[in-house]
C-alpha cells in the first residue's frame, strides 16, 4: 500500500504511519470517548491496555506495509485532518471464504455521529475485497455499546444469531463476556475491478 490513501465517500483513508502510534494509542484510552468501549465502571473486566500491551496487539507491521495480510492501520481523515483509526487484522480463510477482523475508534465525540466511521468501513472493506478478495469482515462488540451495534448495522454489520460459544469457534477469541459477533458479508470482487486497482489514489487527490 505504501503512500497511497483509499477514498471514502467523504473521508480519507491514509496508511498510519510509526510516528502515529502513539497519538492513535492515546485515542483509545484516554479520549471522552474510550470509556464507551473499556474501562471500569462499564467495562471493568476489560481495562485499558498499557502502551507496552497496545504494541503486542498493534506490531510493527500494522504501520510500515512489512506484512499487509497480517494487518493495517489507517488515519480516518476528514477536511484534512485526522478524526480516529481504522484497521483490520490477519487475513485469513475458512471454508474457501477469506476473512477478517476489523477495529474503528475516533479521535474524540466531537468526531462522532457524523458518518465518519460508517463512511471509513464502507472504504476499508471495498479495499479487502478488491486487493485480498477478502468475503466475510467482522467486528465484535459489546452488548453494552449499542451506539457502536447500530453504527455497524448501517455498514451492513449483522449480529451472528448463534450462541457465542459458536461465534468464537468460528471467529475465534472474544473480546467482552458479552461480545455481539456482527458479520458483513461482501461479493467477490471482478478481475475488471481488480484491474481498476485497490480504490486507492496517491496522496495527491481529493482529501474529502
Amino acid at each position: 500500500m505504501g503512500d497511497r490513501v483509499i477514498m471514502g465517500e467523504f473521508v480519507v483513508l491514509r496508511p498510519a504511519g510509526i510516528e502515529d502510534r502513539q497519538l492513535i494509542y492515546e485515542w483509545l484510552v484516554s479520549s471522552d470517548v474510550s470509556r464507551a468501549m473499556m474501562g471500569p465502571p462499564t467495562f471493568a473486566e476489560r481495562p485499558f491496555p498499557t502502551w507496552e500491551e497496545f504494541q503486542e496487539d498493534y506490531p510493527g507491521y500494522f504501520f510500515d506495509d512489512s506484512s499487509p495480510e497480517l494487518g493495517r492501520c489507517f488515519l480516518i481523515l476528514a477536511g484534512g485532518k485526522p478524526v480516529g483509526q481504522v484497521s483490520y487484522n490477519d487475513i485469513w480463510e475458512r471454508e474457501g471464504w477469506k476473512r477478517t477482523e476489523l477495529d474503528i475508534w475516533m479521535r474524540s465525540e466531537t468526531c462522532c455521529g457524523r458518518g465518519y466511521g460508517t463512511d471509513a468501513l464502507f472504504a476499508l472493506c471495498r479495499m479487502l475485497s478488491i486487493r485480498f478478495g477478502v468475503q466475510e469482515f467482522m467486528m465484535q462488540p459489546s452488548a453494552r455499546n449499542p451506539r457502536a451495534i447500530r453504527a455497524y448495522g448501517r455498514v451492513g454489520f449483522r449480529s451472528l444469531d448463534i450462541p457465542l460459544a459458536a461465534a468464537i469457534e468460528q471467529w475465534g477469541p472474544s473480546d467482552y463476556f458479552d461480545s455481539v459477533y456482527m458479520v458483513k458479508r461482501a461479493p467477490i470482487a471482478t478481475e475488471c475491478q481488480r484491474d481498476a486497482g485497490d480504490a486507492m489514489v496517491p496522496p495527491g487527490g481529493s482529501d474529502g
